[in-house]
């Protein structure tokens, strides 16, 4: 364990930190705690060498006596000289003294209090996330961490799907360093932060932002880093969710709208909001209501009706609608259809069924 760990204080001190200042809002606690480091190192050694240089140049000391006699002369034990001083060695010792003995403690508590505060561990935690962030692929990002985006990353976890989260104020962050999850500290209308979140290689966006101008702006911006990215904005209004549509979301959420809709019909047809819950997997439901491209089936099984394909064999699950390129839904389609390869099936089925379907009717490729 302490080799390992010495390794990756060596590897952040030495290396990563070359990389922090062109990148200090992601390891913005990284390249803090490093700089003190640093500054507490350069002052001790700086403070020790200049020491050494004064005795081996005014008393003639050999390079380990000049050692000796700088540490304890710096830190104050009250040891004896190491060998007798001149008139010119005592005064070089009193300023030497006066000047950095201040220096020196500094330096020392700098180094001592940051292991007190567990500074190191949290370098080391901060480290890894990055590193984890940085391979992430065909991951969601999530731009703020209010109680929307809190009900995204519970659903996104329960799913298995990764994500990072990426919040800019300080009361958030101190929650997401418990969470578990991934998460970037900065301002996501930053195009830097968002590309430091990997937005190049998400398949996702979701914007939870309080202010709809940020959603917008963010929008605006990742739609032009990654035009195929599949963008999901909150909005607050509707004349907000026109604009942010405009701007390139391709789904807009307006909170108090749906939470309407939903309570309205709760009045007259319970039933079918729980039947709703069931198919949308919300709480611990084991239904899984997935929509799979046609050309990430299995090639055998493209070009086919769903009857002679293999489909309900091989995937032991239900289709239970066709999307066609245009937008389209068929809902409970007939076995005869030919499988296209730009259509979207809509399948049904608890989690062990989908489990064995993706494992035995879809593409390794796919």
């Amino acid at each position: 364990m302490f080799p390992a760990n010495a390794f990756h204080y060596l590897l952040v001190f030495f290396r990563v930190s070359r990389r922090l200042k062109s990148r200090q809002s992601r390891f913005r606690r990284v390249y803090k705690i490093v700089q003190r480091i640093r500054i507490a190192f350069i002052l001790a050694i700086t403070a020790v060498t200049v020491g050494m240089l004064g005795y081996v140049l005014i008393e003639g000391y050999s390079w380990f006596d000049a050692y000796y006699m700088a540490i304890i002369t710096l830190a104050s034990v009250g040891y004896g000289e190491v060998h007798p001083l001149s008139d010119a060695g005592r005064l070089f010792t009193s300023i030497y003294i006066l000047f950095n003995v201040g220096i020196f403690a500094y330096a020392i508590s700098t180094i001592t209090g940051i292991f007190a505060e567990g500074g190191f561990s949290k370098l080391l935690h901060d480290f890894r996330m990055n590193q984890r962030i940085e391979d992430l692929t065909a991951h969601v990002i999530v731009c703020g961490f209010g109680k929307h985006a809190t009900e995204v990353a519970q659903e996104l976890s329960k799913q298995g799907i990764p994500f990072v989260i990426i919040e800019k104020k300080s009361e958030k962050i101190d929650q997401l360093q418990y969470s578990g999850h991934l998460y970037i500290e900065g301002d996501a209308t930053d195009d830097e932060v968002l590309i430091e979140a990997g937005i190049d290689r998400a398949k996702a966006l979701v914007l939870t932002l309080p202010d709809d101008a940020d959603n917008l702006f963010v929008t605006l911006s990742a739609r032009q880093i990654n035009h195929k990215l599949r963008i999901i904005s909150r909005a607050g209004n509707l004349a907000d969710e026109v604009k942010i549509r405009r701007a390139g979301a391709d789904h807009t959420v307006v909170p108090e709208q749906i939470g309407g809709f939903y309570m309205a019909t709760l009045v007259n047809k319970p039933d079918l909001v729980e039947f709703f819950n069931l198919l949308s997997n919300m709480g611990p439901s084991n239904v899984v209501f997935e929509e799979i491209e046609v050309n990430r089936l299995l090639p055998e099984m493209q070009g086919k009706a769903i009857s002679e394909s293999g489909l309900y064999q091989v995937g032991r699950i239900s289709v239970v609608g066709i999307r066609y390129p245009n937008g389209q839904y068929q809902l409970n389609p007939p076995s005869s259809p030919v499988l296209h390869p730009d259509w979207h099936l809509v399948v049904l089925g608890n989690a062990e069924q989908m489990q064995h379907f993706k494992q035995n009717a879809l593409s390794q490729q796919g």
